[in-house]
């Protein structure tokens, strides 16, 4: 049996998962094998393990013709990473965002318009959003993944922060037959469940008549639990002593003459959920002759998520907190509340559930052919097919406390809520509600594209490439609304909720209370039939909206060596084609004639707007090799990100204003389908030092100049309804705003030092230090718009990896820490003030013990040392949430054959 040579035959007695693919880049064609690995029979250095995989992620960096970071699939395994966020987070210049204790999304150098690829094609999940949401993804199903920070013109434009590529694995990766299986349990402290997770790859590869061919299916299926505790102080409000009201306030506090800010109140939140991820990846590839090779490949993820949750709260909005008459209250230095006692608010007590069921399937056929020794062209055909369905279900009560007592001095906050009858029993709440929305979004994509690459055997100039893309992507969302059902009386469905384990024990709170069941709530039909109500809401034309966007692209890059310096430079030019439609949902006031006001018939108007842009992205990819091991890199790029769908949304729900609201700021909210792309100036300098297989160290700096910087902001429409009355309304929407600017460093070092004796050989370490700052446009509710930190960009990150690799036995311990960071400049529910989240770190452990060449045993460790999350508004003395999540334990066997 004759195969092609493959660098991964080098490997041999490497687990699958520290196999890497050839990718889409040359870059990763050109670093499947650690640099001194040799070809000749006999003297191959062979490198398995923790060693294989960072000498494989350093030869992808230092053989790319741009700048680029890598994991192979071996750091994604080796590491307690359950899905590809957490495993993005390693790589510097990268911080990810987490929800309900998973990574669910990241920025990369403080952006977070980040392109996501499937072996270089598009990928995404369908959503408002143009990416795809990474704890979709399971990530046994990745050989691995590169992170291009700074483009070359080949690559796909819509990338301002960077781009990240999942590279599946192929049939002809492998030498023949190849299977792997890993059998996975895992348990979750907190809400105290175990859950599985299990994986299954089988490849091989046969000559035969037709040529060669070689088959590949990949499964994973992995399953998560989730318990998250978070105590909640709702905004706070400065006492303004020209306020009658605020004067009385003043007055019982003893504060008048002083600055005194009160927070509106309280809320624990106790959420229980899951998570399933459903992955599989067939690959046929077809190699007729040396010269032509066909690849057709389905890949499929299908990710569920549901929760439920109780919440508890006492809480005034915007209305006045009446502090109880000459009970202790103490004060930080700037007149911030600390403790004191309130009387008399109003109290919500709410069961809830939630669920998303995701699927995204990607069919995609390549042909590779070399009619010469100097040319290759590559076609490439791709069809995308996304749903996403969510659901959200709430059931309230109402009722009125007694007291609240509160003291946040401390790092969890003290809360004890008094009512006359109990905050367990039913007579305390004096009214039910319901609350429930459905939306579901499809999205496609078509896609075809053909490259040729030109190699010269001589000069200065290396080679040619050239191409063009077209793209076809639609997508449709339909939305319910919210449907809100006040109930006539208050069901006999509730169940006494013991909070004693509330913050694993750690949180001073005010007892039972009593809740809707969970069990039912956890079910949508059965709710609906225990509270009476007739079938899910409908969809409405106003809750409906459409995109189709279609791109055409062409490039050209010239690849150049001379020695020392070597490099490319190119242009893309890509023609955009944009129609979006909605509805305006108008509600007019129609007048009688004894002249009462009266809400009119809604009438649905259709708008649609189309738009096109041409952009040309010229590019420069420059390296100087200083010495056989050290090397500078330059780049400089113009880019664009293209609006996400949900910002160009048109739909706007609008109702007249009547008489007695006429000298009233009239507002609505909804997107803009008349944006620009962003646009992104890029310059990158890089100095890297490759001193062994396994050791480097790096340094980068960045710029990125973005014009037309998509943010919130407020603009003035004039609105005109069908009975003639025109209205100037202050609409909360998306605009090209201003100019953003980010700017930073990172600091990369890796190294086994196997210099040290005996079993201290075995040591080695991983570090990285990234530094962002950015300026750019705040979401503006009101007033004139100032510069602040990019929302979710810590402006310090680093990671700390200890690693021990020797014999059978290999480990690892993760520590990753971000420092503070913008959430939200003015969230819902929080009078408009920005929410800061404390700096925050995450230590993550595994082992590995090799019982034999084929069968392996793991342990890994999430958030081993219970970290919590808080946030706050503004200042430290103004407390958000503090929040708690699981710890996993996870036990994982792994066979390969």
């Amino acid at each position: 049996m004759k195969y092609a040579p493959r660098r991964a035959a080098l490997l041999a007695g490497i687990s699958i998962a520290t196999l890497t693919i050839a990718g889409q880049a040359s870059a990763q064609d050109a670093a499947s094998m650690p640099q001194e690995a040799t070809a000749e029979e006999g003297n191959a250095i062979v490198v398995t393990g923790v060693r294989a995989s960072l000498s494989s992620a350093q030869s992808i960096k230092r053989n790319s013709d741009v700048i680029v970071d890598s994991i192979v699939a071996e750091d994604i395994g080796k590491l307690p990473d359950r899905n590809v966020a957490e495993a993005l987070q390693r790589i510097p210049g990268i911080q990810v965002q987490r929800q309900y204790g998973e990574g669910s999304s990241v920025a990369i150098r403080g952006l977070t318009q980040v392109r996501t690829e499937l072996n270089g094609r598009d990928i995404f999940t369908a959503s408002g959003a143009n990416q795809l949401s990474l704890e979709d993804i399971p990530s046994e199903l990745l050989a691995g993944i590169d992170v291009y920070k700074n483009p070359s013109a080949d690559q796909i434009e819509d990338q301002l922060s960077g781009t990240i590529n999942f590279r599946t694995r192929k049939p002809f990766d492998f030498d023949g037959f190849k299977a792997a299986a890993t059998l996975t349990q895992s348990h979750f402290d907190l809400v105290d469940k175990f859950k599985p997770s299990a994986s299954l790859l089988l490849s091989d590869r046969w000559d035969t008549g037709i040529g060669e061919i070689g088959v590949l299916a990949s499964m994973s299926y992995q399953k998560t639990a989730f318990r998250q505790d978070t105590i909640s102080t709702e905004p706070f409000y400065t006492l303004d002593p020209s306020n009658e009201s605020d004067a009385a306030v003043l007055a019982t506090l003893g504060r008048t003459g002083q600055a005194t800010t009160l927070p509106h109140g309280t809320g624990i939140g106790q959420v229980f959920g899951d998570r399933r991820r459903l992955g599989m990846d067939f690959a046929v590839q077809w190699r007729p002759s040396d010269t032509l090779e066909l690849t057709a490949e389905v890949f499929r993820s299908d990710y569920k998520f549901r929760l439920d949750d109780y919440s508890f709260f006492a809480y005034t909005s915007t209305s006045a907190i009446i502090p109880q008459p000459g009970a202790p209250f103490s004060y930080a230095d700037n007149g911030d509340f600390q403790s004191g006692t309130f009387i008399d608010l109003p109290i919500g007590d709410n069961t809830s559930a939630q669920t998303r069921r995701s699927k995204t399937t990607d069919y995609s056929l390549n042909l590779k052919w070399e009619p010469t020794a100097n040319l290759t062209v590559r076609a490439d055909g791709q069809y995308v097919d996304a749903t996403t369905r969510n659901l959200r279900s709430i059931f309230g009560l109402n009722g009125t406390a007694d007291t609240l007592y509160q003291d946040i001095s401390g790092s969890v906050p003290v809360v004890n809520i008094t009512a006359s009858n109990g905050l367990a029993n039913v007579a305390t709440y004096n009214s039910a509600f319901y609350l429930d929305n459905l939306n579901e979004s499809k999205a496609s994509d078509k896609v075809g594209r053909l490259d040729a690459e030109y190699r010269f055997d001589g000069g200065i100039l290396s080679s040619i490439k050239a191409g063009v893309r077209y793209g076809d992507r639609r997508n449709k969302t339909i939305d319910t609304g919210y449907r809100y059902t006040g109930l006539s009386s208050i069901p006999t469905q509730l169940e006494t909720v013991n909070l004693d384990d509330f913050f694993r024990g750690d949180a001073d709170l005010f007892g039972d209370i009593i809740a809707f069941q969970r069990g039912i709530i956890q079910n949508y039909q059965q709710t609906l039939d225990v509270l009476g109500i007739d079938g899910p809401p409908a969809y409405v034309q106003s809750g409906t909206n459409q995109q189709r966007q279609k791109s055409y692209a062409g490039y050209a890059t010239a690849f150049f060596k001379t020695d020392p310096v070597d490099g490319n430079v190119g242009v893309r030019v890509v023609r955009t084609n944009l129609d979006v439609s909605g509805y305006y949902q108008q509600t007019p006031i129609i007048i009688g004639d004894d002249g009462t006001e009266t809400t009119g018939p809604t009438v649905f108007n259709p708008i649609a707007v189309s738009q096109s842009y041409t952009s040309v992205l010229p590019s420069l990819n420059l390296r100087v090799h200083l010495a056989d091991d050290l090397q500078l890199r330059f780049a400089a790029a113009k880019n664009i990100a293209r609006p996400s769908f949900t910002q160009l949304n048109p739909s706007l729900t609008l109702t007249e204003p009547g008489s007695a609201q006429q000298d009233q700021v009239h507002t609505a909210s909804g997107g803009n389908p008349n944006l620009k792309p962003m646009k992104s100036d890029n310059l990158d300098v890089s100095l890297e030092w490759y001193f062994s297989r396994t050791g480097s160290l790096t340094a980068a700096a960045f710029y990125k100049r973005i014009k037309n910087y998509i943010q919130t902001a407020v603009s003035t429409r004039t609105v005109t309804f069908d009975n003639g009355n025109s209205y100037d309304y202050e609409v909360t929407s998306y605009n090209n705003v201003a100019t953003g600017k980010v700017k930073g460093v990172e600091l990369a070092y890796q190294q086994f030092f196997d210099f040290l004796p005996g079993p201290l050989s075995g040591l080695g370490m991983q570090a990285n230090f990234t530094y962002v700052d950015s300026k750019a446009p705040s979401p503006a509710t009101a007033g004139p718009v100032t510069n602040v930190p990019l929302e979710l960009l810590s402006k310090y990150n680093y990671n700390l990896v200890g690693i021990y690799e020797l014999g059978g036995v290999s480990a690892r311990v993760a520590y990753n820490w971000r420092s503070k960071y913008v959430v939200t400049t003015a969230g819902n529910g929080t009078g408009n003030l920005p929410i800061f989240n404390k700096p925050f770190g995450q230590l993550d452990a595994s082992i590995t013990y090799n019982v034999t060449p084929e069968f392996a045993l793991t342990v890994d460790g999430v958030n081993l040392a219970n970290a919590r999350r808080s946030t706050y508004f503004g200042i430290d003395t103004r407390p958000r949430d503090v929040v708690v999540n699981d710890r996993r334990i996870s036990l994982t066997a792994r066979i390969t054959y």
